[in-house]
């Protein structure tokens, strides 16, 4: 090797023009990454590759209480608590994808596809790379219909109008209608403002102690007599969530709560992602109030106890409640998940880095004669999408899905780390679950649901196709890079 001193001019010349040159397209990839990701912060260490950035912002949701409360046809009598819209943007440095999380009872089709176009146009993404999740909560209304369409005749689900004609034209509603699109986009950009370097670890715990399967397993023969009171239920004065009556057995429960921490580079949380499935609907029963229920109890006391912000997503939850119901209830359920999240938090593992992938498809979910003649369709759209970063893959579900259906998605995925969402990106056939379910009754499998039994198995196939089509990719790319 020649002495630095011996180098020709010509030499030097080279190394400085290719010094200015690799200056020039330091300076060009940082503009791009400044022009990407907006006003955010962005340290050094993103352009690692496969760098995870993270965002998140909040906005109040909360309609005129003169709206009319589903639950009674009847305008609702105040607020008990702000209800809120959730947004979650994750980046690479090539895609962005879009977490909402509505405290709503539904993301309708209609809703999700209005909030998607306005998300994707603003953000400059694909409309695939956004997710609606509802937490399903029973105090607040369900998502408007923005273009009728997406259900055949069925233009507003026959939950949200049993006692009360569409509200398009109430001009408390349409103020409303607007405002959620508006609210749920600005904190969609907020969050993307927002972007920073972050890691990602998950964490699990048993929050079975405020969960209850509604549909315990009824014995067909061999009782002589029960001794079960008159009336026994949530509201009973001697009602005790850990006692199955009647000779029954328990029915199916995911007892997991998942928290998905992402962290910044001094170990300092962002936000917590939280997941569980546990129906909404503690407080209606009691008030007739809008109200966030245990998830905004939950998600304010997650970011009190751990710091951050606190987002929930919702699970399968079509046959799980809570344990207990009422204010009291909604304040201890609050306290006991923020417990438990601070626990996942501590005890939690990091994941290792990798791209952001989102897809999607659509599936045709066979009707029932009742949805038939709700809809006028043999069959009805239903969207599964997927979401996947690593060993993490998040499956969406439409609509209101029993947690059996939630258990064998998880149970053939090829990913450790699976979340299975439910009340997304549509209704679908609103109840739906695996033909398993079918002899227990209920009308979660009757009226409750407007598609055969084997609209659930659909769905489970479809997820599973696209689960495994992912980790082919995956292992194709990874085999590619040796």
């Amino acid at each position: 090797m020649p002495d630095k001193k011996n180098y020709s001019s010509s030499v030097i010349s080279k190394r400085r023009m290719h010094h200015a040159i690799r200056l020039v397209v330091s300076t060009l990839f940082l503009s791009v990454i400044f022009l990407f990701f907006g006003t955010g912060v962005i340290a050094s260490d993103m352009l690692k590759e496969n760098q995870l950035l993270v965002g998140v912002a909040r906005k109040n949701i909360t309609p005129d209480k003169r709206i009319k409360n589903w639950v009674t046809g009847k305008p609702y009598t105040g607020v008990e608590d702000s209800i809120y819209v959730r947004a979650l943007v994750l980046g690479d440095g090539q895609d962005k994808i879009v977490i909402i999380n509505w405290s709503l009872v539904d993301a309708g089709e209609s809703a999700t596809d209005e909030v998607r176009k306005k998300i994707s146009a603003e953000l400059n993404i694909p409309a695939h790379h956004i997710l609606v999740n509802a937490s399903h909560n029973h105090s607040a209304p369900w998502t408007p219909v923005y273009q009728a369409g997406y259900r055949g005749k069925e233009r507003d689900t026959w939950w949200a109008i049993r006692y009360m004609p569409p509200q398009n034209d109430d001009p408390y509603f349409k103020a409303w209608m607007k405002f959620l699109i508006n609210q749920t986009a600005a904190a969609a950009k907020e969050a993307s403002q927002n972007l920073q370097p972050a890691t990602l670890w998950i964490g699990r715990v048993n929050a079975s102690r405020y969960m209850y399967n509604r549909r315990p397993r009824q014995p067909k023969w061999g009782l002589e007599e029960s001794n079960v009171p008159k009336g026994y239920g949530f509201s009973h004065p001697d009602y005790n969530p850990d006692v199955l009556v009647g000779g029954a057995a328990f029915g199916p429960m995911d007892r997991t709560m998942t928290l998905l921490s992402f962290r910044d580079a001094h170990h300092n949380p962002i936000v917590s992602v939280f997941h569980l499935a546990v129906h909404a609907v503690s407080i209606y029963p009691y008030s007739e109030a809008i109200s966030g229920d245990w998830p905004e109890e939950a998600s304010k006391r997650i970011g009190e106890t751990i710091g951050g912000e606190a987002v929930f997503l919702q699970g399968n939850a079509g046959d799980i409640v809570p344990w207990r119901r009422g204010r009291v209830a909604v304040t201890e359920m609050g306290a006991g998940l923020a417990e438990l999240a601070s626990a996942a938090y501590r005890f939690s593992a990091k994941l290792k880095p990798a791209s952001l992938i989102a897809t999607r498809s659509m599936v045709k979910l066979p009707l029932s004669e009742r949805g038939k003649e709700r809809t006028g369709l043999d069959s009805v759209n239903a969207e599964v999408q997927l979401i996947t970063y690593g060993s993490l893959a998040i499956v969406t579900l439409p609509g209101e899905p029993l947690t059996g259906l939630g258990n064998a998605i998880r149970a053939r995925s090829p990913f450790p780390q699976t979340l299975v969402l439910g009340y997304s990106n549509g209704n679908g056939v609103h109840y739906v679950s695996l033909p398993d379910e079918k002899p227990f009754g209920g009308y979660e499998v009757e009226t409750g649901t407007s598609g055969t039994e084997c609209a659930g198995r659909v769905l489970e196939e479809e997820a599973v196709r696209m689960l495994n089509e992912a980790i082919g990719r995956i292992n194709h790319e990874h085999d590619a890079k040796k």
